[in-house]
């Protein structure tokens, strides 16, 4: 079986408003109740998970859910073009999003955005 990443879960503090974050980036959750929402991300589950429900997973292996705005990873975003990521960092801020404007590096155009649970999100395009 080839490795790969199938889901990624996020603590969140507020499950409706973080539902109502993502749905204004154009995604729509296929599966949720009052403790979960999952949305399909061409082929990798992205599921936002009550923090407490959260912290029974982590407990196991002795860790705690991380605070609000503590961050451990960055989950990147592939664009296609650099119109692509300026065009979703500027609805991640239309829907409050903290941003951080994108800038050319080295060939890698891109920018920032947290969600309301401070998870950091990278938009990126390569044109190399």
């Amino acid at each position: 079986m080839p490795a790969a990443i199938s889901c990624v879960t996020f603590p969140v503090d507020d499950l409706q408003k973080s539902i109502a974050f993502y749905s204004q980036l154009g995604l729509t959750p296929e599966e949720q109740d009052e403790e979960h929402a999952s949305y399909d991300v061409d082929g990798v589950y992205l599921v936002l998970l009550d923090r407490s429900e959260f912290g029974t997973y982590v407990e196991k292996v002795g860790h705690r859910p991380a605070a609000r705005g503590a961050a451990e990873t960055i989950i990147s975003y592939f664009a296609e073009s650099r119109a692509d990521v300026d065009a979703l960092v500027a609805k991640a801020k239309g829907a409050g999003a903290t941003v951080s404007a994108a800038s050319d590096d080295d060939g890698v155009y891109s920018g920032y955005f947290t969600d309301p649970d401070g998870h950091t999100w990278e938009v990126l395009f390569d044109s190399e």
